[in-house]
């Protein structure tokens, strides 16, 4: 196998680069629409002598994945089933499959972030876009947001999953790349010894930034 991480400066975005090696098939997670960064990919391919598979996106805001298409011409891009973006050739729901040679990735549905927001599980690594910022909690201010929906993916599926597994955020903010889902349902802030209530309710004050969303416990 083989996977690559990559971090884009401008909006500290992450997006991950994996490949099953024998059969020389790849998938990219959450690429960037920004031209440098896509020739940059595309340049990584054709050096390994890679074909890109599919797009996986965890979830989309109109404008930036409408731009992806622009960029990956002819690679099927795969979003959530309840999207409002115009793109996404391949529309999937929760326990689904994605094959590429002999690599599989399952997907479970993380609504909360967008109504269309996904998860990504492959092997012992986690993929969760926006759904669990590492100790931290995503806001989406342009599209739909429901904080209840948010609370319910997170402790109820991606919490459920065992500790050991490798957690791979959206966004690098806190200079964290990578966590486990142990180390998140222990120590992330956001989501410790807080009921849904109280999540709902600190999240209605929240503004971006670790520093403004209430501690649990406190008003």
């Amino acid at each position: 196998m083989y996977f690559r991480q990559f971090f884009d400066s401008a909006n500290a975005a992450m997006s991950y680069l994996l490949a099953d090696l024998p059969s020389k098939q790849a998938v990219v997670i959450d690429p960037s629409s920004d031209p440098c960064q896509s020739l940059l990919l595309m340049s990584l391919l054709a050096e390994r002598e890679l074909t890109l598979a599919h797009i996986l996106l965890t979830h989309t805001h109109r404008q930036a994945a409408n731009d992806l298409a622009d960029h990956y011409r002819g690679t099927p891009i795969v979003v959530g089933k309840h999207t409002r973006s115009s793109i996404g050739d391949r529309l999937v729901e929760h326990g689904e499959t994605i094959q590429f040679g002999d690599e599989r990735i399952q997907v479970i549905a993380t609504p909360g972030h967008t109504t269309d927001s996904v998860s990504y599980l492959w092997r012992d690594r986690l993929f969760c876009g926006d759904a669990l910022e590492l100790r931290g909690c995503a806001r989406n201010v342009v599209d739909d947001c429901d904080p209840r929906r948010i609370y319910d993916s997170v402790v109820t599926r991606l919490f459920a999953l065992s500790d050991e597994t490798l957690v791979f955020p959206g966004h690098d903010f806190h200079g964290r790349t990578v966590s486990t889902i142990g180390e998140e349902r222990t120590h992330n802030p956001f989501f410790l010894t807080r009921s849904r209530d109280d999540f709902v309710t600190a999240f209605s004050t929240y503004r971006p930034g670790p520093l403004h969303f209430p501690a649990a416990g406190k008003p």
